[in-house]
């Protein structure tokens, strides 16, 4: 099961690191032409414009990836932590009754 969650987990740093990766080089890409397009002065003002617009979508789009890719990795640490327990009492079922049972002279009849 620890395999299972160093995997989880490097999945989850990947989907992170590269969203902000991509996110960085897709706001730099963007940032060219509005660059170019605002040394004409007529054009600063709504080009500035448009472009806080587009960095904010960048902004929320990257943003949702990195949340979403946190709400997974939540939903999965717990799913797991339902299969470790899951595991641990079919294994404590398997062993038989607790020692503390045959110490007070209980059994499944007497209860």
């Amino acid at each position: 099961m620890n395999r299972l969650r160093g995997v989880k987990d490097l999945v989850r740093d990947a989907v992170e690191q590269g969203a902000t990766a991509v996110e960085r080089i897709h706001r730099s890409s963007a940032a060219k032409p509005f660059q170019v397009l605002r040394f004409i002065p007529a054009l600063d003002a709504p080009v500035g414009v448009l472009q806080s617009l587009q960095d904010t979508a960048l902004a929320g789009t990257y943003g949702m990836v990195r949340w979403v890719n946190r709400a997974v990795d939540g939903t999965l640490d717990v799913a797991l932590d339902l299969v470790e327990h899951h595991q641990r009492s079919r294994t404590n079922d398997a062993q038989g009754p607790a020692s503390t049972d045959n110490i007070l002279g209980s059994t499944s009849e007497n209860v």
